[in-house]
């Protein structure tokens, strides 16, 4: 009787210590993926086809390039000097962040970025004129401007 306890009370521990082993497995933590990136795959942006393309400004002897939409994106133009796609942005964001937008009679297009760290948010408004011409308000003064398609 006590050889049977004894092998019960053995395979019983070594059980235990089974579940213990690969309930406390790894967690990962060591392949150096950070948990903070968001899935490469994620579509932050739908642009409606009407605004897709290069938008800016001009006098008649200069022009400057400001917004570009594409299928999935929204870049903002500087000048001669680089391109900066939101969607880079967000994902290069610590935790990321999130996108609302909306569509309003397939003629206004108006987006919040929200970056998950913070409380800051950058929102656009565009609202179309003709399939050359669009508008955007800036927000810090409820001004509509005139854009071209370039």
């Amino acid at each position: 009787m006590k050889k049977t306890a004894k092998i019960t009370l053995f395979t019983a521990l070594s059980l235990t210590a089974t579940l213990l082993t690969t309930s406390c497995s790894s967690n990962n933590d060591d392949d150096n993926t950070p948990t903070n990136q968001q899935p490469a795959t994620t579509q932050y942006f739908h642009p409606p086809t009407w605004i897709q393309g290069t938008w800016g400004v001009t006098n008649g002897t200069t022009s400057n390039k400001l917004y570009k939409f594409t299928t999935d994106d929204f870049i903002l133009l500087v000048t001669g000097v680089s391109e900066q796609s939101m969607t880079g942005t967000i994902k290069s964001s610590p935790n990321g962040g999130s996108v609302d937008e909306t569509v309003n009679s397939g003629t206004q297009y108006n987006f919040t970025v929200k970056y998950n760290i913070t409380t800051t948010t950058q929102s656009f408004e565009f609202r179309k004129v003709s399939a050359t011409q669009i508008q955007w308000k800036d927000n810090s003064n409820g001004t509509w401007f005139d854009l071209v398609k370039m």
